[in-house]
């Protein structure tokens, strides 16, 4: 066996369904990998992978301290990046025992910037992917947070250690990492027709679908009984208290092979997060988006909406009040735009990750 370390951002769900595709790349393509996952990142979000792997929910980075899933709370971040960082030589000391003991003989990272200097201290290759790095998320927030300034230089020199960084598309800046190559959308892809999910989900056939989803922060505040008056839509969704009415149901979660209810629905209303316009891109569901506030990613995602996807922006203020019938009207109205994509990032991924592996 070829025994792998894999550390992962916990925030939101995207970096793990993103990594677990990739992970599902390396084993089809080299059976002989052993997969080690260090993560915050729920252990279900990585179920759905057919084989086995070891997984340690424990925390290298802390992402964006978030209420939910459209409110940010920069202070707590700030807070909670500093106690991490006082944490970092014990960390260090503890991952590279734990390297050695394990014979890992390489460490991927999605993208917290402290595996990499635990790669260099256990003297191993690393290779980061991603389509951001944290230090370029905290410095859109000096002007008002200045003391993320050495935290942030830093994750740099963390970051500065990566042998290899694969930049995700659609990737934002990544000056950061000395040795860069691009990669296609990494994404996951139902393997059933329409009419097959919602038979899977017991969705209606003929009725227009419409998907609330808001990732691992959820969004409690939308009033979910005010899309009653929309009767001639149903709408679905998951989160902690499943039920159903007339035109609405809510899912148990976790949902194995999430990406069957993408391909399900007729619209998706989410915020932009890499995993679900990267979902809607492949599935070619239409997206009603809503602002995620002042978000570096954002704009990036937003661009690739505009160029790959059929979407429409919702103010949240709008969404908050489940006035959701005059923009799904628009979105279902516009004429469809799905020019062709690449969709194999994971694959391609592999394919450079095991020449790395193969060089020793």
């Amino acid at each position: 066996m070829i025994p792998v370390a894999y550390y992962i951002s916990g925030h939101g769900y995207g970096h793990a369904v993103r990594s677990a595709q990739v992970i599902r790349s390396l084993r089809h393509a080299r059976p002989e990998l052993e997969f080690h996952i260090r993560t915050a990142a729920p252990c279900w979000l990585l179920q759905d992978l057919g084989f086995a792997i070891s997984y340690q929910s424990c925390s290298f980075d802390v992402g964006i301290v978030q209420k939910d899933s459209l409110s940010m709370d920069l202070g707590a971040t700030l807070r909670t990046c500093a106690e991490l960082h006082r944490t970092i030589p014990r960390l260090v000391r503890e991952e590279v025992a734990f390297i050695k003991r394990e014979k890992i003989r390489l460490i991927l990272g999605d993208i917290p910037p402290l595996c990499f200097e635990i790669a260099a201290r256990a003297a191993i290759p690393s290779i980061a992917i991603g389509n951001f790095a944290w230090n370029w998320i905290y410095r859109a927030y000096l002007h008002e947070l200045p003391s993320f300034f050495p935290l942030i230089e830093e994750m740099e020199g963390f970051y500065r250690q990566a042998t290899l960084a694969l930049a995700v598309a659609p990737c934002c800046p990544l000056e950061v990492f000395p040795s860069i190559k691009k990669i296609p959308l990494i994404t996951r892809r139902s393997g059933l027709d329409k009419s097959h999910a919602r038979l899977r989900f017991g969705l209606p056939a003929d009725a227009t679908v419409v998907l609330l989803t808001f990732g691992g922060f959820g969004l409690e505040r939308l009033p979910l009984e005010k899309l009653e008056r929309l009767g001639e839509i149903f709408f679905v969704a998951t989160g902690r208290n499943p039920g159903t009415t007339e035109n609405l149901v809510v899912l148990p979660e976790p949902i194995p092979h999430y990406e069957d209810l993408i391909r399900a629905a007729d619209v998706v209303v989410s915020k932009p997060g890499y995993g679900i316009v990267a979902d809607v891109i492949a599935h070619q569901v239409p997206l009603l988006y809503t602002s995620r506030g002042d978000f570096p990613e954002y704009p990036y995602l937003v661009e690739a909406m505009n160029s790959l996807a059929t979407s429409e922006l919702i103010p949240q203020e709008e969404l908050l009040t489940a006035n959701l019938q005059p923009y799904l009207e628009r979105l279902l109205n516009k004429e469809r735009h799905w020019p062709a994509v690449a969709l194999d990032g994971a694959e391609v991924a592999a394919e450079s990750i095991l020449g790395l592996v193969d060089r020793g």
